[in-house]
């Protein structure tokens, strides 16, 4: 009889031993799947929040496509509001452009804030976005119908407009 007892105590305790390490196992998970999904939910809480308006006037192409000259470069100019209820950074590497299909780098892009001197873009203002065409791709030809596309936060809002002989 002691030796069954013996057996019963040595598998209760390997039981309790194995339970614990998978207790803590599944704590341990579940809590990297909390962090996950609490990420997860920032982020597509800020881009639920974001939205933008491109303001510019289609209809009045000259305003929006500058062809250039010897002093200025070729460059497409638009007005973007925030119309989300999230602030966004007011510089131009938070954007993303495409010009008929064709990524343009922050790096050949300006974006003034228009009401103030501030880094954040509220809720409301409008921003002036100067795409360098010159500098940006060789590749991008502006002439009849154009789309521009911004994006930001994932939200995009885009433009058609159309441009008569390359704007000359």
């Amino acid at each position: 009889m002691a030796s069954v007892s013996a057996t019963h105590l040595i598998l209760f305790i390997a039981s309790i031993v194995v339970a614990a390490g998978i207790a803590g196992t599944l704590v341990i998970e579940v809590d990297n799947l909390s962090g996950a999904i609490e990420t997860q939910g920032s982020a597509t809480s800020t881009e639920i929040e974001t939205e933008i308006n491109i303001v510019s006037d289609a209809g009045q192409p000259d305003s929006i496509y500058d062809a250039g000259d010897e002093e200025t470069n070729e460059r497409i100019t638009l007005y973007v509001k925030n119309i989300g209820s999230e602030h966004l950074e007011a510089h131009h590497s938070a954007v993303d452009i495409l010009v008929n299909g064709q990524y343009v780098s922050s790096d050949h892009t300006e974006l003034e804030h228009l009401y103030a001197d501030s880094s954040s873009w509220q809720t409301g203002d409008v921003v002036e976005l100067t795409i360098d065409l010159e500098e940006a791709n060789g590749d991008i030809v502006i002439d009849g119908d154009t789309s521009t596309t911004v994006i930001v936060n994932d939200n995009e809002d885009s433009i058609d407009f159309h441009v008569e002989n390359g704007g000359e």
